[in-house]
This record gives structure tokens, sequence and C-alpha cells, in this order.
């Protein structure tokens, strides 16, 4: 009952007039040539750097330490005259960000997972989770998604942890939603998860990439046929190889997002399959690292909370075509992860395990499901695998080769079979764990 209250509640605060006029607007933007795109981006920048110098004690400081002034930021490329900020930086100024004209009514909390360091607490509002949530529909409606039945497999908690038997799901009639349990799928729960699927009959499926995968699985190795019009994922990493199989077990193509709590960027496939940065989103510049190029968002539309230049330590790689669906929007070739998993080889060296990672999926070694990597001391890696429903030996001595030919040939490597990775408290799987602190 709580859950179906709280569907009809988003609903309200989230699609109501505020919703539809942000989202009728959005729609005529996807399609601005660059030059009204940037005449947007400027006017809102304006707008928001006025507020920032007034209203939020952490950038009227910054402002004045740098002898700056609000309109001497009218463009992107004056950002840069702007220090970038950072979760600790965050973690450390958390109420001198927060603006002193702004009422928190309504207002978002929202947290990071903090696996690189504790958890990170941002504030929306109300405007701004209008205007995600806007966005969000926009990308729906994009691929003929006005409003059909949804099953969510993503972090929310829908039933409490220590439930043993089903029902491990909630029905919220506020969206036509059928709102399952992440923390509880698995090989005992998978039967009862299928046969609720069936009786509900989706036609799309909103989930956590590794969810996506395992529903998949099972649904294969239970011989169930769920045909679906579209799987929506986001917040992890979509592997190619998760995308290849999801899409031959449901019969319907797989269309990402890449978005953040913070909510100063968001990446989307449009009807093509192309990933486009959304412009009329927020404004994303890129900051050179050793993996790649790091995004760096400044969110448009929060004023209770603004982030200017945020680093968000997600690489992607650009890319340098346009695209066939008409809108303006610079694309994305390849996203990589993080730039802060890495692993420390026994020479000291800190490798990317962007690159590990890439060098086995290139391989194509056959029988993997879910891979993380777990570094509890320097210079020795633990490589956990799910094996895939292929009924083939697990290849343990070319992953350990293609992990020391990225690494380091002294690198201790032991490859694990487990049955899971364990979620964290998000919900998500963290493809990479890293105990061990470098200075």
């Amino acid at each position: 009952m709580r859950t179906v209250l709280k569907g009809y509640l988003y609903k309200y605060v989230r699609q109501g007039k505020t919703f539809k006029k942000i989202l009728a607007d959005l729609k005529e933007s996807e399609y601005y040539s660059w030059e009204q795109l940037e005449t947007l981006q400027r006017n809102k920048l304006q707008k928001l750097m006025n507020h920032c110098y007034r209203n939020v004690p952490y950038y009227t400081d910054i402002f004045k330490q740098i002898g700056l002034k609000p309109e001497d930021i009218k463009t992107v490329k004056d950002l840069e005259r702007l220090p970038f900020l950072d979760k600790r930086t965050v973690n450390a100024n958390f109420d001198k960000l927060q603006a002193k004209n702004m009422v928190k009514f309504l207002a978002n909390r929202a947290r990071t997972s903090g696996t690189t360091g504790r958890p990170t607490t941002f504030l929306r509002d109300y405007h701004s989770i209008n205007f995600e949530s806007a966005a969000m529909w926009r990308f729906w409606n994009n691929l003929g998604d006005f409003g059909l039945r949804r099953v969510v497999l993503r972090g929310a908690d829908v039933v409490p942890i220590e439930r043993k038997k089903p029902p491990f799901w909630v029905y919220s009639p506020a969206n036509r939603e059928l709102i399952m349990s992440v923390y509880h799928l698995s090989g005992d729960t998978a039967k009862s998860y299928i046969e609720k699927l069936k009786e509900f009959n989706p036609d799309t499926l909103s989930a956590l990439p590794s969810a996506a995968y395992q529903l998949a699985v099972y649904c294969q190795n239970s011989g169930c046929e769920i045909n679906l019009k579209a799987v929506y994922t986001t917040c992890e990493l979509l592997p190619a190889s998760y995308r290849s199989f999801i899409e031959k077990v449901f019969q319907c193509p797989v269309m990402d997002w890449y978005g953040q709590s913070e909510r100063v960027a968001a990446i989307a496939q449009c009807e093509v399959g192309t990933y486009h940065i959304l412009e009329d989103y927020s404004i994303v510049e890129t900051a050179a690292t050793n993996c790649g190029l790091e995004i760096v968002g400044t969110g448009l539309d929060n004023y209770l909370m603004p982030l200017i230049r945020y680093r968000t330590g997600d690489i992607i790689e650009l890319g340098h075509c346009m695209c066939s669906c008409g809108r303006s929007f610079r694309t994305v070739e390849k996203f990589y992860g993080r730039n802060v998993d890495y692993v420390i080889t026994p020479e000291g060296n800190r490798i990317s395990l962007l690159l590990v990672n890439e060098a086995i999926d290139l391989a194509a070694v056959s029988n993997i499901g879910q891979i993380q990597f777990v570094q509890e001391a320097v210079g020795k890696l633990e490589v956990n695998i799910v094996k895939s429903n292929i009924r083939k030996p697990l290849e343990r001595e070319k992953i350990v080769q293609l992990v020391k030919s990225r690494t380091s040939p002294e690198m201790v490597v032991k490859v694990n079979e487990v049955e899971s990775i364990p979620r964290g408290p998000n919900g998500k799987v963290s493809n990479v764990v890293q105990r061990v602190c470098s200075n």
C-alpha cells in the first residue's frame, strides 16, 4: 500500500502542469540547430550564475576569491574560469551549496552509492524533479512508449529484505508499473518471478543491465518466452554481450540511458540507436584523463543545490559523425566506466581495469556472464565470474593471461566461478572492488 500511495504521489509531483510544459519544451529543443542549443545553454547559464552569486554561499565565496562577477560567465567557454567540483568538495560544503532563498518543500534527496568513499547526498528542487521526469519521458516517447505496461527491476526497496517467499513485487497503478525487487531475484526465486511476468504480460522492462541480463538467463533456462517491445537500461554500464543476449531472449531492442544521482549530464540512445549527449539537459564538458575523457557536467535546472563543473568520474569516447536521426546533439561512441577503477601491480603501477575488461570482452572469452574485479592486496587480483547459460568449461587460464597482458606478467590472478555477485545498497553491482589504498 505504501508503494502504491508513493506511486500516486510521484505522479502528482512529477507529471503535473510543470512537467507537461517542460516536456513540450524539450520535444521542441531536441531538434534545435547547434546555434540554437548554444543560445539556450547561454541564457540558462547566465540566469544560474546570477542566482549562485547572490544566493549560494559556496559560489559567492568562489566568485569573490577569483575576482569574478556573474556577468563574466556568459558562455560555456567562460565556465573554464571556475574550478571543478567533486564529491569530496560537495561533502565538505553540503550546507554552503544550498541556496538561501529556496524552500525545501517537495525537494528530493538523492545519495550516491559511495563506492569510492563515503556516500554523497544531493538535493533537487521541484522544478529539477519535473525536468528529470520530462527528459526521461521524452526518451520513452521517442521510442514509441507513451505509457505502456512496464516492469521495473532496479534498486527500489519493494519488499522487506528478509522476505523468503513471494510476492517480491508490488503493482503501482499510477504508472501501470510492476515494481519487482532486484535483491530477491535468484535461481531459487526465478520461477516465481517468471510466473508473475507471464501473468502481468508487460510491454517494456526498465532495469539495471545486470538485472535484465540475469532475468534473461533465467527466462532462457526455463524455456519461457516473454516478448517485449523494448528494454530500457540505466544506472550501470551495459556491456555489448549483455545487450545482445537480452535482445535475443526478449526479442526486442535494448535502449540505454546514462545519468547520475547528481543530474548534471544525460546521454541516451535515439531511435536509430546512437548515443547522444542531451545538450538541452545540461552543459557537458570533457576533461582528459589517462583512461579517456571524463564527463564534467553543469546542471542548469536545479536552483536548490546547483552543481557547476562537477566531475562525474565517468569516462567516454566521443563520436565523430552526425547521426541520421537529425539531432544536433554530440554523439558518444563508447562508455568505459569510472576513472577510479584501477588495479595496483606488483611494481606499484596503477592500471585501469577498464582496459582489462575491454581485453576480455574483445577476446570473446566463452561462458562469461557478469564479471567483477576485486583487489585486496597490491599485486594480487581476483576475478569473480558468474558463468553464463552456455554449458562450456570456463576458460580460466585464458582469462589469467589476458589480465596479465594488460597489467603485469608478475600479477597474481585468481579466477573464481561464483553463483552471483552481491548487489550494493542501491541495487547496483560493483564491477570493481578496490580495497587497496594508493598514495
